[in-house]
């Protein structure tokens, strides 16, 4: 979601300032690819073992002129060595200067170099930001908590928006090709990661919130089988109605319209939006909202996951839509670890109501415009007006939006946008995969949120928020005393998902700090609450779950 984008950049003076980097000049190892050679560089940060990394490695072509909009090709092979000593371009989007449509590229971080131990496990990291926004650098020190675990560490830029989204709904642009980039770069670890220490058959893709829906889609794919072997989606799902486009070619030929196109053929829009600037497509983009979408809370989402049409000779990112996907268990069959963090809402309420100069009482008032949308069904149907309505009963009874029921708004918001839709993919999955399924909830207020340090005019509502939980996974240079609590909760998830990376358990050992954190089953509905303590709970929001899981159902009959 947005909650990932620029929030970070209002660290970054502090995290720069708190690098503790020795560079040598001997310390510039050489690794060579099929492609061509890389010179990377050795890091030794303080009271962490020295690590390797490799920024900006291109994985495909640069997607401009007549590559915009289509799939990816690999990059082309380089003469000479290619120094990848700094990260590439982010992907054009919006509210980014130094960002580009050439953008494919991707990072590697590695423990140690081939020849000095076995290969090591892998992790790859999909980033957030709605689709819409993000890169896959949290500043170039970010992952070396968890690269000092004993893990590679891959992550990558993607096409975004209407470059990596725009759908005709046929041959000319059948879609994802954000997706599919994410796709090749997979490939690209398969084929290549073993050069850097990395073990190809022990990859776990991991994301957050656009990067967590990314994830689960990777798992219903058919073109990503084979291509990781355990999966952790944080505060994102392929279920909410966020992350998947239900006007795509409506959407396509609005923006064409309000740049003066005129035509109904497919392939003369995407030539006419082919010889538009990338500036002007992302102005037009921001400037241009379906009518029915001009109260919902997020209503710059325009392009997302979308199905898409069979075409010859070409493999299809989806087809099917994915909650039908799962409820079939057509998915991958591997370990899952997902969650989300306890008030995930807190910084959607405050960007799309307070932000843009909406009252509570204009929400109230158009409350079924704002929220329907974001139902994953009946968006369209009549039924969705009574969809709604029975949300609103159910989480306001008959009180009014107000400074007293934000909390209410916060809670019906984390369910609709997250909760509903990660808990929906843990009972399919943990019901008709052989794989064990793990679930967690964030509940950790602390002094390492990320989004409540950068956004300090949030709503006053305790808990962490949506992106809070990965100042507990990445080093953003916050300082923090050894023997503090936000230390102690940062090492314990730190470890957890290491552990997950490496053996696809997040505890194989129990500690006096970290207990047994048991699988959801239908029989024994465990789930991890990582708090100040970790503590194994049964039956997350049982009451909010069962009305999201009785709403739904009632549709299907």
């Amino acid at each position: 979601m947005k909650g990932t984008r620029a929030l970070f950049w209002t660290l970054f003076v502090l995290a720069t300032s708190q690098l503790a980097e020795v560079f040598s000049d001997d310390e510039y190892p050489i690794i060579t690819l099929p492609q061509g050679a890389l010179k990377g560089r050795k890091v030794t940060p303080d009271n962490l073992s020295p690590y390797y990394t490799f920024l900006g490695i291109p994985y495909g072509k640069p997607p401009v002129g007549n590559l915009r909009f289509k799939a990816p090709v690999p990059a082309e092979p380089w003469n000479g060595t290619l120094e990848v000593l700094q990260v590439g371009n982010k992907c054009k989007q919006p509210g980014a200067s130094a960002s580009d449509e050439d953008c494919l590229y991707l990072n590697v971080y590695t423990p140690e170099l081939p020849g000095s131990g076995s290969l090591k496990p892998v992790m790859v990291w999909i980033h957030g930001g709605g689709f819409l926004t993000g890169s896959g650098t949290y500043l170039p020190q970010g992952p070396q908590l968890l690269v000092n675990e004993g893990i590679v560490y891959v992550s990558m830029n993607y096409r975004l928006g209407i470059f990596g989204f725009l759908s005709t709904e046929d041959e000319v642009v059948p879609g994802n090709a954000g997706m599919k980039d994410q796709v090749l770069a997979l490939r690209w670890v398969q084929q290549n990661i073993a050069a850097f220490g990395g073990d190809p058959n022990q990859v776990t893709i991991a994301g957050q919130s656009a990067g967590g829906a990314s994830v689960q889609y990777h798992l219903l794919s058919p073109m990503s089988k084979g291509l990781f072997h355990g999966a952790i989606g944080q505060s994102g799902a392929s279920s909410s109605a966020w992350t998947f486009a239900d006007k795509p070619r409506k959407n396509a030929f609005l923006v064409g319209k309000a740049l003066g196109f005129t035509g109904e053929s497919s392939q003369d829009l995407v030539d006419f939006l082919r010889n538009v600037s990338s500036d002007q497509l992302l102005t037009t983009l921001a400037a241009t909202i379906n009518e029915e979408d001009q109260y919902r809370i997020r209503s710059e989402v325009h392009d997302v996951i979308s199905l898409e049409p069979v075409v010859e000779g070409e493999t299809a990112f989806i087809t099917e839509d994915p909650v039908t996907l799962l409820d079939e268990g057509k998915f991958q069959n591997v370990s899952y670890l997902t969650g989300v963090t306890s008030e995930e809402a807190i910084y959607q309420i405050t960007v799309g109501i307070f932000r843009k100069n909406r009252t509570l009482q204009e929400v109230d008032e158009h409350f079924t415009k704002a929220f329907k949308p974001e139902l994953r069904m009946c968006r369209e149907d009549p039924c969705g007006d009574e969809m709604i309505a029975k949300v609103r009963s159910f989480y306001f009874g008959d009180k009014p939006l107000s400074n007293d029921t934000l909390g209410n708004l916060v809670d019906m918001n984390t369910d609709l946008r997250f909760a509903e839709g990660v808990f929906h993919g843990v009972k399919k999955m943990s019901s008709l995969s052989s794989a064990p399924v793990y679930l967690y909830q964030f509940s950790y207020d602390g002094g390492l949120g990320i989004t409540k340090l950068s956004s300090p005019d949030l709503i006053k509502i305790p808990g962490p928020v949506h992106s809070d939980d990965l100042g507990y996974l990445y080093d953003f240079g916050i300082p923090v005393a050894d023997d503090s609590l936000d230390a102690k909760v940062r090492s314990r998830m730190i470890t957890l998902w290491t552990n997950f990376v490496k053996t696809r358990n997040p505890t194989p050992e129990v500690t006096e700090e970290i207990p047994v954190w048991l699988p959801y089953t239908s029989d024994a509905t465990n789930y991890l609450d990582i708090g100040s303590q970790l503590e194994v709970k049964k039956d997350y929001n049982k009451k909010r779950m069962d009305f999201w899981d009785n709403l739904y159902s009632l549709k299907k009959v």
